[in-house]
């Protein structure tokens, strides 16, 4: 809703990402919170920073949608569970310059950046990260609290686990399926399945540890 009043949690890098993708795509930004106490009281792109969860009540977050802007996939998930018991409510937010189908379908909680695509009928879950110019094509199916980083590109029918991580400019094969909480490298070629639970890097894609 253009103009809505919103929160973000997370004021570090990514949270200034955030902050600036949701003014972009037209909201204003009432609170800005974050767990690290170094951050409370200074101010984020001319925002105050307020504390964490430690601080929080119900009456924090109580009619007031926002997004929870952290890069750790398990720590936004974290946060999210502790929000979500206060009350609070969430929106996915896209910038101006990414493109989505009119038949995907994209969760609350997701932030879709700068020149990101989503493209026919692809899924992305709740709370998920499409970072900076990152592509999701047709039937391509992306889980809560994964976060596809800066330049990755998902080919068709690509399936992307909870939680999972996909590094920066790597690139998925059509048809592969990567597991819940793996992480990719960066620069990887994904050309096999990986199960869950793994770090996996290099051209063609190697595991290299089970987490």
């Amino acid at each position: 809703m253009m103009g809505e009043r919103i929160f973000i949690f997370g004021a570090s890098g990514h949270g200034k990402v955030a902050i600036e993708t949701a003014r972009r795509a037209g909201y204003e930004i009432g609170l800005v919170m974050d767990d690290a106490p170094n951050l409370h009281g200074t101010a984020v792109l001319d925002l105050n920073v307020t504390g964490g969860r430690q601080c929080l009540g119900a009456e924090t977050v109580r009619g007031m949608r926002g997004l929870i802007a952290i890069g750790n996939n398990r720590v936004r998930l974290s946060v999210l569970a502790d929000l979500a018991e206060l009350g609070a409510d969430f929106i996915s937010i896209t910038d101006p310059t990414a493109v989505i189908s009119p038949s995907a379908n994209v969760g609350p909680g997701t932030l879709v950046l700068a020149q990101a695509a989503i493209n026919a009928e692809a899924s992305v879950g709740a709370h998920v990260i499409v970072n900076t110019a990152a592509s999701i094509d047709h039937d391509c199916k992306v889980e809560d609290g994964a976060h596809l980083a800066p330049g990755v590109r998902l080919c068709g029918g690509v399936r992307v686990g909870r939680g999972a991580l996909i590094g920066v400019g790597a690139v998925v094969i059509p048809g592969i399926t990567i597991g819940a909480w793996s992480v990719v490298g960066a620069g990887a070629v994904v050309t096999r399945d990986l199960p869950a639970g793994v770090v996996a890097v290099g051209n063609p894609c190697r595991i290299l540890e089970s987490k």
